[in-house]
């Protein structure tokens, strides 16, 4: 991607990109949901990239609320409710690294560019995005948040959103990010990266990551809407299927159908969405 691009370019490219690969569970051109399907996020990207473009000194807080209303005004539905709170954050520290000769270099220039302006904008998050953030997680109707006795989204905002943050990064990778200054989204950025040069583009990549990463982590929906047992056993599937054989090799893609139709119910609640958020982030830093 040339420099001449936007930032909202680049917002819109990342959630086409993770969600036009083939991958285990998920949305994409092959693969629906019986109300979901690749074209709400083709049109929530753009949708997302417009407002990123629009609202160009905006604060984080200001940036999720706004990108998710607009989201659920375009496609009634939430696509990329934890890819904007992730992609926020990074939004507003590339434009502050604006100045930064690393911007102009290679990805892990970058990467360390934006990595260093992020601590003080998460630093700097305050009672106003806090209740802008909890708007928006509102707003798109998330499922599987339940009732909680502390930082409950359907209660008062806390004064600083790194307390509600710190409280949740237990179970979920998103809350993490806040709380580890994005650390694991500048890892997968450098991993895919790596993976684009060795295989025939970003589709190979994102998929091969997205296997990882499921054999790494629990995701946090998955554990959510279906519980931690049932996270832990995709988990564990997705070990056998990276020692299944190799890449794109008939056994290896026998165990990776088998396991992606086991992950599709009716009301889509193996979907490891957490995982494709934190590719659609690691994304937008990438060329």
């Amino acid at each position: 991607m040339t420099e001449s691009r936007t930032l909202g370019d680049r917002v819109r490219r990342a959630i086409q990109l993770e969600s036009s690969a083939i991958k285990l569970g998920n949305v994409h051109p092959n693969a629906s949901f019986n109300d979901l399907n690749y074209g709400h996020f083709d049109r929530a990207s753009v949708a997302i990239g417009q407002v990123i473009d629009e609202m160009d000194s905006a604060s984080v807080g200001h940036l999720v609320l706004e990108a998710t209303r607009k989201m659920m005004q375009v496609v009634e539905t939430n696509t990329s409710l934890g890819t904007i709170l992730l992609i926020a954050p990074l939004v507003v520290a590339w434009r502050e690294a604006s100045g930064s000769p690393g911007l102009q270099g290679n990805v892990e220039a970058r990467s360390l560019a934006i990595q260093s302006a992020l601590s003080g904008v998460l630093s700097r998050l305050d009672a106003s995005d806090s209740e802008q953030i909890y708007q928006a997680i509102r707003a798109s109707k998330a499922g599987g948040l339940g009732d909680r006795d502390t930082m409950d989204v359907n209660g008062q905002a806390p004064m600083r959103i790194q307390d509600a943050m710190q409280f949740a990064s237990a179970w979920d990778d998103i809350a993490l990010q806040y709380t580890a200054n994005f650390e694991l989204i500048f890892r997968v950025a450098q991993r895919l990266w790596l993976k684009k040069q060795a295989t025939s583009g970003w589709q190979d990549a994102v998929r091969q990551i997205q296997l990882e990463l499921l054999s790494e982590r629990v995701d946090s929906l998955i554990a959510r809407k279906r519980g931690i047992e049932y996270a832990r056993e995709i988990q564990a599937r997705a070990k056998s299927v990276l020692h299944s054989g190799d890449y794109g090799s008939p056994g290896f893609e026998s165990a990776w159908a088998e396991l992606d139709h086991e992950m599709r119910d009716g009301n889509h609640r193996g979907n490891p969405g957490t995982i494709a958020d934190l590719i659609a982030a690691a994304l937008f830093l990438l060329d």
